[in-house]
């Protein structure tokens, strides 16, 4: 039995640095992720894009899963070296490199996505693959919402639109 709680322990204590690393994107992704929807609205206003869209919803599936995966290749890798940068000292260019990662990911990715998603569903493994990372994702977040740190961010995020809605108040009756 005392073997057992050993191997209890040191399993949790291996899977803490995952754990928080998860824990700590998932706080980064919410934060960052409203911060781009403007741009999301207006990018896909964009008579471009609209015809990139169109011409993305031509594709068979597996053209759009191409596609698709292209700029998801080099934006998802490129977020989590953006990390290491910010954690090595490298805190501007680890910032510039999150906001490219991210304006890739949310940008184009999301658009190929969105316009692409009925036809990539009728590929079989892609979408049983999508509804498990989808329950991977709803269990982490899930998890991630009931830790101390994810409260604390809550209320650092709330504290944040106050003073910016008290700020914008003022400018707009000053």
């Amino acid at each position: 039995m005392a073997l057992g709680n050993e191997n209890s322990r040191l399993r949790r204590l291996l899977l803490l640095l995952p754990k928080t690393i998860v824990v700590l994107y998932l706080i980064l992704d919410a934060i960052v992720t409203p911060l781009f929807r403007p741009l999301l609205r207006w990018v896909a206003s964009l008579r471009f894009v609209i015809r990139f869209q169109d011409i993305v919803a031509a594709l068979p599936p597996y053209g759009i899963l191409t596609l698709l995966a292209v700029p998801f290749a080099f934006a998802e890798p490129a977020k989590i070296y953006a990390l290491v940068l910010m954690g090595e000292g490298h805190f501007m260019t680890g910032l510039a490199t999150m906001a490219g990662a991210y304006l890739v990911s949310l940008v184009i990715v999301e658009r190929i996505y969105h316009t692409g998603a009925v036809k990539l569903k009728t590929i079989f493994w892609f979408a049983a693959l999508m509804a498990w990372l989808g329950g991977i994702r709803d269990r982490l977040l899930a998890w991630a919402r009931a830790t101390r740190i994810w409260a604390a961010a809550i209320e650092i995020k709330r504290a944040a639109r106050t003073l910016i809605g008290k700020l914008w108040l003022r400018l707009r009756i000053g």
